[in-house]
Order: C-alpha cells, then structure tokens, then sequence
C-alpha cells in the first residue's frame, strides 16, 4: 500500500509538472501570433469610438403661458467613449457654468428663460477638450 500511494505521489508530480508546462507552451504559442496578448488591448485603447452626444428636448423651448417666466428641457450627453465628460452652460454673455459630470447622462434643465441664447458645451475631464456644443432657446 505504502508503495503504491508513493507511486501514485511521484505520477500525481510529473502529472501536474507536464499540466503547468504545457499551458506555459499554450500562452506563449498565443502571444505570438498577431493582435495577441497585450498588443490587443493598446489597439484597443486607441481604436475609434462613437461620436459624442449632446441634445435637448425639446429644443426650442415652447413659449408657453407669457406669465410664465421659466421653461424645462431635456439636455442627454454621452462622452462616446465612456471617459466622464463634463456640462456646463454659457449663459448669454456670463461666463461657463458647471452644470453635471458623468460619462453620460439626462438632466431636466428648468431655468430657461425668453429672450436668452443658452450654450451647452460637453468636454473631456478637466474641459480638457472640447466635445460638442449645442444651443438652446426659447420661441418668443
């Protein structure tokens, strides 16, 4: 008995030393061949992506009841990429304003207001880049 569970021991080593180096064999037989291995994920990386987004619904903002100073759009974003992107408004001639992060998302902006031209601008982190605009107004 004894002799038989030290043969079996020595098979069970040579078993899963022959198991290791033929996966070892298998992997580096792979990443030979082209687009393998870590040369697929930086193509990856630097393949193109989809084209931004950036709408309002509705747009132009219905007038409305005339006692009714504000109206509500729907402004819809999406970085193409999923990288998160930053909104922010230009407001007329006022200076940007930060609206929302998020790689993509739907806010309802109810603050819109006659006679005023609003400027929705999408950029990469940081307004690192500029990824879209979009104007936005109010019928009269």
């Amino acid at each position: 008995m004894n002799e038989e569970h030290n043969n079996f021991r020595g098979r069970s080593k040579l078993c899963s030393g022959y198991v290791r180096h033929v996966t070892l064999f298998i992997a580096l037989l792979v990443c030979m061949f082209p687009g393998a291995c870590g040369n697929a994920r930086r193509r990856s990386a630097t393949r193109p992506t989809a084209k931004p987004v950036l709408s309002a619904n509705p747009n132009p903002v219905p007038a409305g009841h005339p006692d009714q100073r504000v109206a509500s759009t729907e402004i819809t974003w999406n970085t193409g990429d999923g990288s998160i992107g930053d909104l922010f408004v230009k407001i007329d001639r006022e200076e940007e304003r930060f609206v929302g992060r998020a790689p993509s998302g739907v806010m309802k902006i109810d603050w819109i207001q006659f006679d005023s031209l609003y400027q929705f601008r999408l950029y990469s982190k940081k307004r690192s880049k500029l990824l879209a605009t979009l104007t936005v107004t109010r019928d009269d």
